[in-house]
């Protein structure tokens, strides 16, 4: 068998020419590409403001409604920074079907059916939408909603323009926005919406069926549905194999995303002279979104007098219209971490981590969306491409978001946000530590019974076997390896009585 070797980019410390140049990035953009550095040179400015989609996607990307080029889509807005924005356009009729299929088809998560119902639902969806979910640019996302908005009532509130349509009623140049037609989009939903009603109709007869159960289907062995590439699922698998339950692969793809995103001119960021218009629900208006809200998850798991662990607001307060006038507003589950307090487990622990904090275990907390758009927006900002709800504490959100204020977005600057990244890193890294300390656990047990289960040896031979396995990978230090072990197989006990 061939020997291979592969060397792990550092993407957060290579020069822009060395990111061009690596294989793993010839299909991708960002701030280090050759096109950013023609914009940048074209409109005066090192300022961009770059997502995930733009980043990830190649040089030679088309938006397939308006047909512009990347280098043609880019624009410079008055405060002076590139937006280089693409967007997931969908068919909001399939939101439309969902909520419908909610209310009428699904059953109780306790019911021994939900799960066959739920698939049926799923697998109807498709059915419904006029389009796929597409990537599209900003300006021909936003002018889906323009269009509507200038259209009025006649359209139906959760009708979406398809990318073809869009295309067809928009006047694309470059490096502006779009400019509509009115006539032409007026004519175009004329037809669209037929089309459109018909699929309504279609999702009221097959919701019917799906209540009275004509479309469920059983499904067992779930885990026995190989998906991917199994070839690369077992080079993987060799990779972590070597590292040991304590090693960490390299997180790659968080690590090129950062490389190649750019958050200037973030919304964050901006500088608002004065205090946005607030629109609060009305009391019917909140009562049909809670009403709608009801499906399994942390909204209606929570309590009508709940408060959002971080800012204090009430479910009414949390929601807030969406870009396109409509009320949005989630709950979110986030881990709130208990520091060891067992001296003996504080000894073993502190042989893998000298710092504190070191957790034990954790709650878990509910939090708003706004909070949690915080916690992401913080994500986009770390140099070291980890992002994710471990990215801050909660105690560092709260005092982020002190002065909330109710049916708003919170209002957290770039600068805000970086402080608080080097605030919460100790508590981050002693975050990672946790789960690390969870996998190690999760081995040594494994282990023990690979031997004793798997093999049918005596509990003490299975036990010397798997102390040699693990001190041989480095999971297991050399000079009290016996004791360690036992620690972590009662540690693993631990964790499981807790569910964790």
């Amino acid at each position: 068998m061939p020997e291979i070797t592969v060397h792990v980019p550092d993407f957060a410390s290579m020069e822009d020419d060395e990111v061009r140049q690596h294989p793993l990035t010839r299909h991708s953009d960002g701030k280090w590409s050759a096109l950013s550095q023609v914009l940048k040179s074209d409109f005066e400015t090192e300022r961009m403001n770059i997502n995930e989609a733009w980043a990830m996607t190649s040089l030679a990307w088309r938006c397939p409604a308006c047909s512009r080029k990347k280098i043609d889509i880019a624009r410079k807005t008055e405060s002076g920074v590139i937006l280089c924005q693409l967007e997931r356009h969908h068919d909001h009729l399939g939101d439309l079907a969902a909520r419908i299929l909610r209310e009428t088809a699904w059953l109780d998560n306790t019911d021994p059916l939900y799960t066959q119902r739920k698939r049926a639902c799923a697998a109807v969806l498709p059915l419904v939408e006029r389009f796929a979910e597409t990537l599209v640019c900003m300006d021909c996302n936003a002018a889906d909603a323009a269009m509507q908005k200038d259209l009025g009532r006649r359209v139906h509130p959760d009708f979406s323009f398809s990318p073809g349509e869009i295309g067809a009623f928009v006047d694309a140049r470059p490096n502006c926005a779009h400019e509509l037609n009115f006539e032409k989009g007026l004519a175009i939903w004329a037809k669209a919406d037929a089309d459109f009603q018909q699929r309504l109709v279609f999702i009221e007869q097959i919701a019917g069926r799906l209540t009275l159960g004509l479309h469920d289907r059983e499904q067992y062995n779930d885990s026995y549905n190989l998906v991917g590439d199994q070839d690369a699922r077992m080079f993987l698998s060799l990779a972590t194999s070597q590292l040991g339950a304590r090693g960490k692969l390299p997180q790659l793809w968080e690590a090129l995303r950062a490389r190649s995103c750019a958050s200037d001119g973030h919304r964050s960021a901006q500088t608002k002279t004065t205090a946005p218009r607030v629109r609060v629900p009305t009391p019917k208006e909140f009562a049909e979104y809670d009403r709608a809200m009801q499906k399994p998850g942390p909204w209606s798991k929570t309590a009508a007098d709940w408060r959002c662990a971080c800012c204090s607001r009430s479910k009414q307060e949390i929601i807030r219209p969406s870009g396109k006038g409509k009320w949005t507003g989630h709950i979110h589950e986030i881990c709130d971490y208990r520091e060891v307090t067992d001296e003996r487990a504080l000894q073993f622990r502190s042989a893998y981590r000298a710092e504190r904090p070191i957790f034990e275990s954790y709650v878990k907390v509910t939090i708003c969306q706004d909070c949690r758009l915080v916690m992401t927006d913080a994500g986009k900002l770390r140099a070291d491409g980890r992002g994710g709800e471990n990215c801050l504490s909660p105690d560092v959100v709260r005092s982020l978001v002190r002065e909330a204020r109710p049916n708003c977005r919170h209002d957290v600057s770039d600068q805000q946000l970086r402080e608080a990244i080097e605030t919460s890193r100790s508590w981050s890294s002693g975050a990672d530590d946790f789960w690390t300390h969870c996998r190690q656990a999760g081995e040594a047990s494994l282990r023990l019974s690979q031997y004793v289960d798997g093999r049918g040896m005596p509990f003490a031979l299975a036990r010397q076997h798997a102390i040699t396995d693990l001190t041989q990978s480095g999971d297991l230090p050399g000079s009290n390896a016996e004791e360690v072990f036992d620690w972590l197989i009662q540690e693993r006990k631990r964790l499981d009585k807790q569910g964790l």
